[in-house]
């Protein structure tokens, strides 16, 4: 009997021959472009394979472990034509896919894949598609900019920058909140055209140079609609341009229903925010800054009562995920719907539970609060730093305390945080001077194991896989909501509410650090002090 006993990640080779598989070497192998037609690039990517050869029956594809059955099902079933497994370690099947991207090969194949098509609508708001292919002239600019776009799609970026300087253009990718080039720096005779090429797309004023602009486009890409919002700003060596991705199916990667235990939360999180917004009535907040995670949990809370038997309306700027079984609006300010307005015709509409995008002002405020009180369980994103600020946030507003303490059932403040790459993270010393950097004892933390990601792979060389989230829970006990109603000051506030059983974002995050979960520089990066 073949021993399957050694360690994928150690014994590559004799794994290999023990199973009758090749083992090669990638980095002496040249990747023919051609192959991404069949084995799809997204595929590729996403299970952290590569391609190497097709010899008219069948497709040579690399893996680190040949163990897994459960990703070569998943292989097979991506693949376009049978599958023959040959075993390679995972770092060279990263450095593999990270050669294929910088040469284009995989941008060329991502292009061919997708066929993206413009979606705009008309002045009677009929909805036009346009496929690129009929506009385009294959110049340089137009296949660029249409690789930026696809490959932050395959990426699942958040965000795209285009930054200009003296002598460079440089494109960058916003994944789990840190940027990374996307790219090679291209020439700075590109610039020019290349915002002007998105500024059509956009809608925008290709003339205007020294005036900031924003403005939207959408793509349909193989059946779903992703939009792009821009902004582009005048600098010092030209137009600086960012991009965010909105990808509505982006939420489908969670299966056919998104519950609130995919977020990566602890169970204790996932218990008291499931119970606050069981609630028949009342007013939940959530914040957190731009990229937080905010909308995804409010989303993973409404998927969970989405059942059918209650009626649940959201106003969105704009709608970033589509939800089955929700009713889903989209601000649209130039004709005059914005978050009062469409909160307005939505109490007239018969909800149960209301979803709130942001709420950015007093008039937003008092509608959602009188809705709290009137039989509807609202949930509503806030921007502050944490769950006392947005006490502060609504005082400065002018709201009126009663009424606001009445409606209040919780507030939550989250986080994400960059956990370490189980393939490479390993243990580190730090030094007495980083632990004091960090507001820690270095006595106090003698013992502690910190670990670091190394980079690798598995990891694109970042030392980080995937994110979890914290959250600071704020469950409002009589004694913090009598503080609250006599505007105690932040710190007693903070105090009331941290002897009510809150614990603190950082206290959180720290205790994740020390169990390995994620780095003490991903703490400080995120959640510095409070």
């Amino acid at each position: 009997m073949t021993d399957l006993s050694l360690d994928p990640n150690r014994d590559l080779p004799a794994l290999a021959m023990r199973l009758g598989l090749d083992f090669v070497d990638l980095d002496t192998v040249m990747i023919d472009p051609e192959l991404f037609t069949h084995l799809p690039v997204e595929a590729a990517s996403r299970l952290r394979v590569m391609p190497i050869r097709f010899d008219g029956h069948a497709l040579q594809v690399a893996v680190s472990n040949p163990l897994d059955l459960e990703a070569e099902k998943r292989l097979v079933r991506a693949a376009k034509v049978p599958v023959r497994l040959v075993v390679s370690s995972a770092k060279q099947i990263g450095d593999a896919l990270r050669r294929a991207e910088s040469s284009g090969q995989m941008l060329d194949s991502v292009r061919s894949d997708f066929a993206p098509q413009i979606v705009r609508e008309d002045r009677a708001g009929h909805e036009q598609v346009i496929d690129l292919d009929t506009i385009q002239d294959q110049s340089g600019v137009v296949l660029l900019t249409n690789s930026i776009l696809i490959a932050g799609l395959q990426k699942q970026v958040s965000d795209i920058h285009i930054e200009v300087f003296a002598d460079r253009v440089d494109v960058k990718y916003r994944i789990d909140g840190v940027l990374y080039p996307a790219t090679e720096s291209l020439d700075v005779k590109h610039h020019a055209e290349l915002v002007s090429r998105i500024k059509v797309m956009a809608e925008l004023d290709i003339a205007e140079k020294r005036k900031p602009q924003d403005g939207r486009f959408r793509l349909r890409i193989e059946g779903r609609d992703v939009d792009f919002r821009v902004s582009v700003l005048p600098t010092q060596f030209g137009e600086d341009v960012v991009i965010r991705v909105l990808d509505k199916s982006a939420v489908a990667r969670f299966g056919s229903s998104l519950r609130l235990e995919d977020l990566g939360l602890n169970g204790a999180d996932v218990n008291w925010l499931r119970r606050a917004v069981r609630e028949p009535h009342g007013l939940v907040l959530i914040t957190g800054p731009t990229g937080s995670g905010k909308t995804t949990t409010l989303y993973a809370a409404l998927s969970e009562m989405a059942e059918g038997s209650e009626k649940i309306i959201t106003i969105e700027d704009p709608v970033e995920y589509e939800l089955d079984r929700i009713v889903q609006i989209a601000v649209n300010e130039k004709k005059g719907l914005n978050f009062a307005a469409g909160l307005r015709s939505i109490l007239r509409h018969d909800p149960d539970r209301i979803m709130i995008g942001e709420i950015r002002d007093l008039e937003t405020a008092e509608i959602a609060v009188q809705a709290s009180l009137t039989g509807h369980l609202v949930l509503a994103s806030v921007h502050a730093n944490n769950t006392i600020e947005v006490i502060s946030r609504f005082t400065h507003w002018g709201i009126d305390l009663h009424d606001f303490v009445t409606s209040l059932n919780a507030v939550l403040a989250q986080r994400l945080l960059r956990r370490n790459c189980s393939e490479c993270s390993k243990p580190v010393v730090l030094s007495d001077d980083t632990l004091r950097a960090s507001g820690l004892d270095p006595q106090a933390e003698r013992d502690t194991v910190w670990k670091v990601g190394q980079g690798c792979g598995h990891c694109r060389d970042t030392g980080y896989a995937g994110r979890t989230a914290v959250i600071e829970s704020l469950t409002l006990t009589p004694d913090v909501a009598e503080r609250m109603i006599r505007r105690a000051p932040m710190g007693e506030l903070a105090a009331a509410a941290e002897q009510a059983g809150m614990i603190r974002l950082r206290k959180q995050a720290l205790d994740l650090a020390r169990q390995g979960v994620t780095s003490l520089a991903e703490v400080d990066r995120v959640i510095f002090a409070e």
